[in-house]
């Protein structure tokens, strides 16, 4: 991961009186400068939130549509169901996502950071490089 981000800023995110601050730090990827953001909090559950920007010009559902063609495979990894298999491999629940009037949120819950730093890049690669088929908008 190094060879392609690096580390753009570090600060604190302050949980409020009397509670320890969490360290935050954001790495910004060298070549599409997508930033990914690390709040490392001691504990065995992870989450792993991926925020991509949402703009629509109209209501007719082509955000929506885009969200479940994600879940259809990648360039890397072209089959439906893998990034889910690979979730369950490394302790975690499916992958889940919402999309909202100005942003799609991908989310994964796991049981350790391993778990999420092995799915991360699969993930990665199926939201910025999805495998859209004619097929697949038909049954979406």
């Amino acid at each position: 991961m190094a060879d392609r981000f690096y580390l753009e800023q570090t600060s604190e995110f302050e949980r409020g009186a009397g509670c320890k601050p969490y360290p935050v730090h954001v790495y910004k990827h060298k070549q599409t400068e997508f930033r990914v953001v690390v709040c490392p909090i001691a504990g065995l559950i992870c989450n792993l939130t991926v925020c991509m920007p949402t703009l629509c010009s109209d209501h007719k559902g082509t955000a929506h549509t885009l969200e479940h063609l994600v879940f259809c495979g990648s360039q890397r990894h072209p089959y439906r169901g893998y990034i889910d298999a690979l979730a369950s491999n490394n302790l975690g629940q499916p992958l889940n996502a919402s999309t909202h009037k100005d942003m799609t949120l991908y989310k994964f819950v796991g049981l350790c950071q391993e778990g999420a730093a092995n799915v991360l890049p699969a993930v990665l690669d199926h939201i910025m490089h999805p495998t859209l088929h004619d097929n697949h908008f038909a049954t979406e």
